[in-house]
């Protein structure tokens, strides 16, 4: 039996006066499966995922992850989000970020663990004890990041991810997002970076001023038309 989408989104539009962000947009995601948004700065990638994390309240429709609304605590939970600036504490050091992080998520005895595994992996481990102020913005990058993995989740949405890493980090994230989704994490994530979706995204999304002008399988949409009539390849 096949299981439930992991996030579906249902006639989700967003509009501000008559200004259109986002049509009205139906899509799914499954467990162990990533979907790509992609599309041109001002096509309705970003507006789509702050929908997605509850930041934005939708003009129309309804969101539900892992079966419940997104008014639930229940899928708050089960969301991991990265936007595409980085939005840390100015006060705590990188590994205090991870703490606190995976401490209200109930990481529990694995938290040590987990911190210095991501902290490498990211090559975070000399600059743990540093303030975000004293760290480039591809650093910061890699400290929001990490904060995003070191909990547990269903969902992760990543808006950018790879703007400002340097390419072995691109490789890492890679790497650990494969891995998520082979425990089964869904993943929705906007990029410009096509050669880093490769052989992660299983769909794409492409979207033109605020409406899906393109859905399937990766390598059919962004080899396709459309891609080509917008410039995208």
């Amino acid at each position: 039996m096949a299981k439930p989408p992991v996030l579906q989104l249902r006639g989700v539009a967003k509009t501000y006066g008559a200004l259109v962000a986002v049509d009205p947009l139906d899509l799914e995601v499954q467990p162990g499966e990533c979907v790509a948004l992609i599309g041109h700065n001002g096509s309705g990638k970003t507006t789509t995922l702050r929908l997605v994390a509850g930041l934005l309240e939708p003009t129309q429709g309804e969101v539900t992850i892992a079966g419940d609304s997104l008014r639930h605590d229940r899928s708050r939970a089960a969301l991991s989000f990265v936007p595409d600036s980085p939005l840390l504490y100015p006060d705590l050091s990188v590994r205090e970020h991870l703490e606190l992080v995976g401490l209200a998520h109930g990481i529990g005895d694995r938290l040590v663990g987990r911190v210095a595994q991501l902290l490498e992996l990211f090559d975070l481990t000399a600059r743990a004890d540093f303030l975000p102020g004293q760290l480039s913005r591809g650093m910061r990058q890699k400290t929001q990041l990490a904060c995003a993995l070191v909990r547990p989740f269903k969902l992760i949405l990543l808006d950018e991810p790879v703007v400002g890493l340097d390419p072995p980090s691109q490789q890492a994230l890679h790497r650990v997002l494969l891995a998520a989704k082979q425990d089964g994490a869904a993943i929705l994530l906007s990029t410009h970076q096509f050669g880093f979706a490769a052989g992660l995204a299983d769909r794409a999304v492409m979207l033109h001023e605020g409406r899906m002008v393109a859905e399937g399988a990766w390598r059919s949409v962004i080899d396709g038309a459309e891609a080509g009539r917008l410039g995208l390849r």
